[in-house]
């Protein structure tokens, strides 16, 4: 085994099998800004085999607060570009699939299909139901999070073992339109929702006992509490009502 995996494959729940087990494992990762640099800097760190990432943005300096897979040097470079070369030198041993496009109805199964698992790192809603939806129709598990200010959210959806994002969050709400424009970002709560999606994904690659599964976890920066909220499925979801076992 590797040694660059030598100190988590001595974690019984992980071992050698289970390197190997993330190692053949591939996830989807639409984002590359303040949600998808901690998800990607640790599924790249944890060995996940193959990384695909969907964004069409490029940096600015105003992204620098949070997004620490970028630096001043890349400002005014796609966000993709910037993530793969930092990553790449950060583990040459895995690979990495870029696309510099904004994800849409009418192109996300061309991403999503032939992944094993989709994590949303997106800061709008309506982008954040495009990935739902499509999860949902192709049976591919998805984590979503979300950030505002010192507060954020995780949501592990995987119908019908457990509700979907349209279960939840039925509505968008106008606060809920492209959040990282309209809204203050911490780099803090970035980094623990990215964080914590990161975990979550690592927990359900490996099939460990997955504690996100109907839950959705709320974080409050303020007070540092976490709530993980008892969540069930909405059996009139125009989304996953359908979808049976």
């Amino acid at each position: 085994m590797d040694e660059r995996y030598s100190r988590q494959v001595l974690i019984p729940e992980i071992g050698e099998e289970g390197q190997k087990r993330l190692s053949r494992s591939s996830v989807l990762v639409v984002g590359a800004g303040g949600l998808g640099s901690p998800v990607l800097t640790y599924l790249a760190a944890a060995g996940i085999g193959h990384l695909g990432i969907v964004d069409d943005d490029t940096v600015t300096l105003s992204n620098l607060n949070r997004q620490f897979l970028h630096n001043t040097l890349d400002i005014g470079k796609f966000k993709v570009d910037s993530a793969k070369e930092k990553l790449t030198y950060f583990n040459n041993e895995i690979n990495i699939v870029v696309h510099k496009k904004r994800l849409e109805n009418d192109n996300v199964k061309d991403f999503i299909i032939g992944y094993d698992l989709v994590i949303g790192a997106v800061d709008s809603f309506k982008t954040r139901y495009v990935i739902n939806k499509a999860c949902v129709y192709f049976r591919t598990p998805y984590i979503d999070g979300g950030i505002n200010g010192f507060s954020g959210c995780v949501l592990f959806s995987n119908p019908p073992h457990t509700p979907c994002l349209k279960c939840i969050f039925p509505k968008q709400e106008k606060s809920q339109n492209d959040a990282g424009t309209n809204t203050g970002v911490l780099g803090t709560t970035a980094g623990i929702i990215g964080t914590i999606e990161a975990n979550i994904a690592i927990l359900h690659l490996l099939k460990l006992p997955n504690p996100a599964e109907n839950k959705l976890l709320i974080y409050d920066g303020l007070k540092m509490n976490f709530d993980n909220i008892d969540i069930k499925r909405n059996e009139k979801c125009p989304v996953c009502s359908e979808v049976t076992k």
